[in-house]
């Protein structure tokens, strides 16, 4: 190797990033006050190489928090189709990460709603892809994490890291690839006991609102059966000044 490629080789040693410092960027994004979205989300089955889709419509509400016990509070109602319009799900997140989240899923059949226990965070939300642990949303920071080089995804160059949980949850680790050019996460892989691979996420459609990032459309692919789930945004509004109220167990409970 002759000094001059001996230089460039050094160089671009130095002018990588630590996953420190990927880490850091990525959770040092803009972040509204709150979010207003109605998101459409579509679960689709394959059933002798036919697929069949079911697709639903939610609000979604959520509200950030910069001090104070928590980190942000979540209000998901669904609007149709009619068999499960009023179902309601409220979780609340905490800054510490051992505190994990609260959560409590309200029913309109049963009139009542019930909280989610650490042992059915497992379970998928109202048979989606997602479990009620994903429902609250992908914390890097509540695990530990490596960096293992840069990929391309979605036509996108990614750094790629591999996270592992401090406390038992649903995923033994995960490999998520973070955007280079955008900090935004555009891929997880989620793997069970054994290091089994149970479900991809992809992030293909994201747009610039503002300040803010919007993510446009997300899927989560089941790789243990022939079902995936997406959702799409059909509007968003963000900073809206929702009141604090407004994420509550009565509030749950409340049909609109």
């Amino acid at each position: 190797m002759n000094i001059m490629v001996l230089l460039l080789f050094i160089e671009g040693l130095l002018a990588q990033p630590t996953v420190q410092e990927v880490i850091q960027k990525f959770e040092s994004q803009p972040k509204p006050k709150d979010i207003v979205s109605t998101i459409t989300m579509t679960l689709t089955k394959s059933v002798r190489g036919k697929e069949k889709s079911r697709i639903c419509t939610i609000k979604r509400f959520q509200k950030f928090y910069r001090s104070g016990d928590f980190y942000s509070k979540t209000l998901i109602r669904f609007l149709e189709p009619s068999d499960v319009k009023g179902v309601g799900l409220l979780i609340l997140e905490y800054h510490d990460g051992e505190k994990g989240s609260d959560q409590w899923l309200y029913l309109p059949a049963l009139k009542k709603s019930k909280r989610i226990v650490s042992n059915q965070k497992n379970q998928n939300f109202m048979g989606s892809d997602f479990s009620y642990e994903d429902m609250k949303g992908l914390e890097i920071s509540e695990n530990s994490y490596k960096l293992l080089g840069e990929e391309k995804v979605i036509g996108q160059l990614c750094y790629k890291i591999e996270t592992v949980p401090f406390r038992t949850v649903n995923y033994s680790r995960q490999i998520v690839w973070v955007d280079k050019d955008r900090s935004l996460m555009r891929k997880v892989e989620f793997y069970g006991n054994k290091n089994r691979l149970l479900k991809v996420m992809t992030v293909p459609e994201i747009r610039k609102d503002g300040d803010y990032w919007t993510v446009l459309r997300m899927e989560m692919k089941n790789i243990q059966k022939p079902h995936r789930t997406t959702l799409e945004i059909l509007d968003i509004v963000y900073d809206s000044g929702i009141e604090e109220n407004f994420f509550s167990e009565d509030y749950l409970k409340r049909i609109r």
